[in-house]
């Protein structure tokens, strides 16, 4: 049997839609200007995950309106009912050809779980990280072939009129009412102790459309002519994309090569 979903009202979307435009601007502003510190960025991703996660119960948040188009899809639905909350999903997603995945990275309570979970077994340190011997690292590609078959899943079940998506989606797990989506979300908390971002990476099917859009990102992380290629960065980066010439298009600006750097050379920046 289809799930039945009703559209969110106005004023219980205001307070998550806020939010976003106050942390999405707060985190640019401290990673443009250079000072976003880890305590800084702990106390960003225990915000998200307390305020937007947990006392907001993680409702509206960026997947919804995928979760309701595929939901449409599968009941044969009017789409005409989800071009609104798509079109926020689109603008969202597109802030990603400009300034890099902030939102995923910092506004996102889910993201914002994982990030914090992670700083266990993927520290910044390149002794500690080569010295740990429980994080798991998946090449690029993989992680991304992985999240595009998902996604095509997806799709392909709800025109079979399965709407499968609904039953599974962790960020619905912050309601914190027993349930599957709580389960999974409990699993992928699990999974982020020796995954970075198992969720971000391999399944969420706005991560899909937000790394492709961030490999063109006008901004984001580069060297600066103070690089001396030690390579420190790319041994602690856990997405693999610290190379001079990497696209950028997983990075979380969890600031770990900003970090390990000794020389300073890291900018947010455009073209240099």
């Amino acid at each position: 049997m289809l799930m039945q979903f009703e559209y969110l009202t106005t004023d219980s979307a205001v307070p998550m839609v806020l939010f976003w435009i106050i942390f999405f601007i707060l985190s640019l502003v401290l990673i443009n200007s250079h000072s976003m510190s880890k305590r800084r960025g702990i106390f960003l991703y225990l915000i998200a995950i307390f305020f937007a996660g947990v006392f907001l119960g993680g409702i509206p948040n960026v997947v919804l309106p995928i979760e309701y188009t595929l939901n449409v899809i599968a009941s044969k639905g009017d789409l005409i009912g989800v071009l609104h909350p798509l079109a926020i999903c689109g603008v969202i997603m597109g802030s990603s050809l400009v300034v890099g995945r902030i939102f995923c990275g910092f506004v996102c309570p889910l993201g914002a779980l994982q990030e914090v979970i992670s700083q266990k077994n993927f520290p910044s340190d390149v002794t500690s990280y080569q010295k740990n011997t429980f994080h798991i690292n998946v090449d690029l590609r993989l992680s991304t072939k992985i999240r595009w078959v998902f996604l095509g899943i997806l799709v392909i079940t709800s025109f079979l009129g399965i709407s499968a998506f609904s039953e599974i989606n962790p960020l619905s797990g912050f309601v914190l009412i027993i349930s599957f989506p709580l389960f999974i979300m409990l699993v992928v908390s699990f999974l982020s102790f020796f995954l970075y971002r198992p969720w971000c990476r391999f399944l969420c099917p706005f991560g899909a459309g937000s790394a492709f859009c961030g490999q063109f990102a006008t901004i984001k992380y580069r060297r600066t002519s103070d690089c001396t290629d030690c390579g420190k960065c790319e041994i602690v980066c856990p997405t693999q994309e610290a190379a001079a010439d990497s696209k950028k298009g997983e990075c979380y600006f969890c600031n770990r090569c900003i970090e390990v750097c000794p020389h300073d050379a890291i900018r947010y920046d455009l073209e240099l």
